[in-house]
């Protein structure tokens, strides 16, 4: 059995097409015809039911499909360590860092950590929605958690067995797409009297939260239609850009297309909120590159 067969196999499980296929692996559709048969010569069952139309796993071959899935994984895992490409455990650093701030906030913070280290900090970075970061900081499958923070939204960690330093601030605001004139497509204002397309964060999601909350507390109502929902503030942004209706977004992640006119603010500062953008960690943890950084800010956070 040879490796390519099973990438081969996966690809068109994934595709449903002998043609898409053969395109994604960037060979002929013969070739991966011939491939797949081979493995199902080899295993001595039949994996493709060609009876049907299009392509078909049969019962055997949703079964394979999963255990070839782990085997694939695990192969790649195994070349990556036996060519000495996995970091000592010492030496990385597990992060777990808020969707948003992973695509924003977290790239420029990390180069300044690294120039004030003056040390090349390997890390290894989970995107998380802030649920999952805190979880996975409780049962230590990450070192340091960067996540969001605001008084009436609190994380709830055991101040006894963890830790939190302040890294900076953000700014939840409305924007929509702008008009020609330079103004909002769609407006929080007095004025509007149809209902606003509203671009929305997934239920339960903390930025869905930290909307609900804006609302909740503005002195006035405005007819708000909910059209759209997403985990993902990169989803919304690209929604909002498009024209599809008024979203809150972190400031933080709207810096480029402010500057190249694509987003406008669409409500006056009643509509917005504060965030805190926080570093946390375990009293208990014990790796030392973390512990360096930790320090690091620390001192600086005391000046």
């Amino acid at each position: 059995m040879q490796i390519r067969w099973i990438e081969d196999f996966l690809t068109l499980a994934d595709a449903r097409a002998f043609s898409k296929a053969a395109e994604n692996r960037n060979v002929s559709q013969p070739t991966l015809s011939r491939h797949v048969q081979a493995l199902e010569d080899w295993l001595g069952v039949q994996l493709i039911d060609r009876r049907e139309h299009g392509v078909q796993l049969t019962t055997a071959g949703r079964i394979f499909r999963g255990f070839a899935a782990d085997m694939l994984k695990r192969t790649y895992e195994m070349r990556t360590v036996l060519r000495g490409q996995v970091p000592s455990k010492g030496d990385t650093v597990r992060f777990s860092v808020a969707h948003t701030l992973s695509l924003t906030y977290f790239p420029r913070w990390l180069r300044s950590v690294k120039e004030k280290l003056d040390s090349n900090v390997i890390t290894r970075v989970g995107a998380v929605n802030i649920p999952e970061g805190v979880a996975a900081l409780i049962e230590g499958a990450s070192d340091l958690l960067i996540i969001y923070h605001h008084p009436q939204l609190p994380i709830l960690l055991d101040p006894k067995r963890f830790s939190y330093l302040p890294l900076g601030t953000d700014r939840l605001l409305p924007f929509s797409a702008p008009r020609e004139d330079g103004g909002p497509l769609f407006s929080l204002s007095k004025a509007t009297l149809s209902a606003i397309p509203f671009l929305a964060y997934a239920p339960g999601s903390y930025l869905a939260h930290a909307v609900e909350m804006i609302l909740l507390g503005a002195p006035e109502r405005i007819p708000l239609e909910r059209n759209f929902d997403t985990h993902m503030a990169e989803a919304l942004k690209a929604m909002i850009v498009e024209g599809h209706g008024l979203g809150w977004l972190p400031e933080s992640c709207v810096t480029h297309e402010l500057a190249e006119k694509q987003l406008a603010v669409a409500g006056s500062p009643q509509w917005s909120c504060p965030l805190e953008v926080r570093l946390y960690r375990a009293n208990d943890n014990g790796s030392q590159m973390a512990e360096r950084i930790w320090n690091l800010l620390q001192q600086e956070a005391q000046k």
